[in-house]
């Protein structure tokens, strides 16, 4: 059958439509996902969690500066099957709070949007100390700020906005100031909302894609000396899922690795908090 000029850009059109389907991801889908429902001021809104490492209990925080803690109930298989509320409270402090990570110690990093900006926190009740900022953050629109963040086994501080400068995303680390530890490149219409460093040392950064109402979700691996070489690792398509922001890495007692990925449902009725799993090895 010959095309037309004309057939050719319909269906070129309607190709660009249809989200693609990344090869070398592992997955499409999650393992396992639950549906959180749950009431009160302080739930929904869910940009971050954060696992405890035998992955029994987690810590979430909203935009609207909640911290959540719950226990992830398992089947005999280790799958997961639910959520159960263990105490929630406010984050001193306020703000948009979007990034979340905390050290052995307890102390904990967060980021923010509007203004841009990272704090570091005693602990989970603790009052925030705002830390140094980049200049280039003060340009950084209030809501798509810095989405991602997470700390390498070091306690390092890293972090990511929602908006590329050009072709990719700076990766910032901090040591006295932050500084461009590596260029993250903006591939297929996904924007960084979610950052975790696992067990082997590797970056996993969660991406978002939103087209009408629907969102599509993406995880990739970032190594240490390759940071501008992102693996995908997983990619779903549009409306697979909710608008999942928050990721945790962990390491089963296989020694499988695990993401765990939370949705911010907006407050609004049309969506839901969403838990997902996905192997990753």
């Amino acid at each position: 059958m010959i095309l037309s000029r004309r057939h050719m850009l319909t269906l070129s059109a309607a190709a660009a439509l249809v989200p693609a389907r990344a090869a070398q991801a592992i997955a499409s889908r999650p393992d396992s996902l639950v549906v959180w429902r749950g009431r009160g001021a302080y739930f929904g809104g869910f940009s971050a969690i954060e696992l405890r490492s035998d992955r029994s209990r987690a810590l979430v925080l909203s935009d609207r500066a909640f911290l959540v803690r719950v226990r992830l109930l398992r089947d005999p298989d280790a799958r997961l099957t639910g959520i159960e509320e263990i105490e929630h409270f406010p984050l001193s402090g306020g703000g948009d709070s979007e990034g979340l990570d905390q050290r052995p110690d307890g102390t904990l990093f967060v980021s923010y949007e509007g203004p841009a900006r990272v704090a570091r926190l005693a602990d989970e009740r603790g009052a925030p100390r705002r830390l140094t900022r980049a200049p280039e953050w003060r340009s950084l629109p209030s809501n798509r700020a810095l989405e991602a963040l997470a700390l390498d086994a070091s306690g390092v501080a890293y972090t990511l906005a929602e908006t590329p400068d050009g072709d990719s995303f700076p990766l910032w680390r901090l040591t006295d100031r932050w500084q461009v530890a590596g260029r993250v490149p903006y591939r297929g219409g996904f924007v960084p909302v979610g950052a975790d460093f696992g067990p082997d040392g590797n970056l996993y950064l969660l991406e978002r894609k939103f087209r009408l109402a629907f969102f599509a979700t993406r995880i990739s691996r970032l190594r240490p000396d390759a940071w501008d070489r992102p693996e995908t690792l997983v990619e779903t398509g549009l409306g697979a899922l909710d608008n999942h922001e928050g990721i945790s890495i962990t390491r089963d007692g296989q020694g499988h690795l695990w993401a765990t990925t939370i949705s911010d449902d907006n407050q609004s009725a049309l969506q839901r908090t969403e838990i997902a799993e996905f192997r990753l090895s």
